[in-house]
């Protein structure tokens, strides 16, 4: 979750030295309690990701209900920040274990059920690879260097979800329901071979791709208000942090409240996979290109959140384009952002995060002339995602409109 774009060669190593130091320690201390290392079950990243998005629902419950005390709060973000250093240890079994302690915390009835993955999919009494196998061979048929090109991406991406052994490691597949998705795929494929753009104006959730140049397809979830069909909309756009996916905004930090805060408010709202945008802005170009041929979009409302790895894309975002963005928030994260003409950009930090010191979102916030800096009390790196987005969102809704510009 660390993002050194922008930071000078000594900032870099102290953070390489400070997590090196932390996860050793909480490891040392793990193996310690623990004893002689035993044999761990196997845990997978689905395992992991159903476990986040039981602690995270339990937190925000528990949170908006007013059952949290702070002792309880920062106990449950200390936890869990070690799980994170865990995970990023490839500890996949202590980082299970300590979620499993976090969620508990917060709901103490809760019991862990593992959930089997299917290994035989099948569609309409076939396998899933055959349904696969003929979508692709009509679509294979079909035009892709015309108009249509970025919108045969997506339908090339969303057939390929279709497969008869679900995979553990990727959200795209193991919260897809393989029934309709193989339905709605179907009538986005009869679309394109009648020349017709099936993402154009689309309302509702879905999961798609674009490319970005010459790169790999860059995986995506759009969330489209009613307004979008007929009016322009403006746009948020989610960049998650690393150790998460396209899918992370979208149903974790906070249940989604980013993506329903975005509904609320007439937003386009777009969570791609962030890795592509920590280069530089060349796939943010693409995405709003894409955007702007399948929907109208509103360019004095066009905003960015980032969480983490996601925060030091969204600044750098900021440093780059800045006449292209309304404004910027980031949480936990971030460098400064010291461009002519810079959109206003909201830092979050979080008392008690071990990963990126809230010192140190301070200090990017300070050297930007347009910042401005809040502290999120007794939450760590992860779990003050849905404190901060509950602030950032209606922060960054009431800058539109502001001018930035020289």
């Amino acid at each position: 979750m660390l993002t050194f774009a922008r930071m000078t060669m000594s900032m870099k190593n102290d953070c390489i030295r400070l997590a090196t130091r932390l996860l050793a320690l909480w490891l040392t201390l793990a193996g310690t309690a623990a004893g002689p290392l035993k044999a761990q079950p196997t845990v997978s990243r689905a395992d992991l990701a159903w476990r986040y998005l039981l602690m995270d629902a339990n937190y925000s419950v528990a949170d908006s209900t007013g059952r949290l005390t702070d002792s309880t709060r920062a106990a449950l973000n200390r936890i869990f920040d070690r799980s994170t250093l865990s995970f990023f240890g490839g500890r996949f079994a202590v980082t299970a274990a300590m979620m499993d302690t976090a969620i508990t915390m917060a709901s103490p009835s809760y019991r862990y059920t593992a959930r089997t993955l299917p290994t035989d999919v099948t569609i309409d009494g076939k396998p899933a690879r055959v349904v696969r196998s003929a979508l692709l061979s009509r679509l294979a048929a079909i035009d892709s260097t015309g108009p249509l090109a970025q919108a045969i991406v997506s339908a090339k991406a969303r057939v390929a979800v279709l497969v008869d052994t679900v995979s553990a490691e990727r959200s795209a597949e193991f919260v897809a329901e393989p029934a309709a998705l193989a339905k709605a795929v179907s009538a986005e494929v009869k679309a394109l071979e009648q020349g017709k753009n099936p993402y154009a104006r689309y309302v509702g959730d879905i999961w798609r791709s674009y490319r970005s140049g010459a790169s790999a397809p860059v995986p995506m979830r759009v969330i489209a208000p009613a307004a979008a069909a007929k009016s322009a909309v403006g746009v948020l756009v989610a960049l998650h942090g690393a150790g998460g996916d396209e899918n992370m905004f979208a149903m974790g930090y906070g249940q989604g409240i980013a993506a329903r805060l975005a509904r609320e408010n007439g937003l386009l709202f777009v969570s791609p996979a962030t890795a592509a945008f920590t280069g530089g802005a060349v796939a943010f170009d693409s995405l709003l290109a894409v955007l702007g041929r399948d929907y109208r979009i509103d360019p004095a409302r066009v905003y960015v959140i980032g969480h983490s790895m996601g925060a030091g894309a969204a600044a750098r975002l900021a440093q780059e384009r800045p006449q292209a963005i309304a404004a910027v928030a980031c949480l936990a994260g971030g460098t400064p952002v010291t461009a002519a003409g810079a959109p206003p950009v909201l830092f979050i930090g979080a008392q008690l995060d071990p990963i990126i010191p809230a010192a140190r979102v301070k200090a990017a916030a300070a050297a930007t002339p347009t910042g401005s800096y809040e502290e999120r009390a007794n939450e760590g790196h992860t779990l003050m995602v849905r404190s901060g987005v509950l602030r950032a969102v209606p922060w960054l809704v009431g800058q539109g409109g502001h001018s930035h510009r020289p």
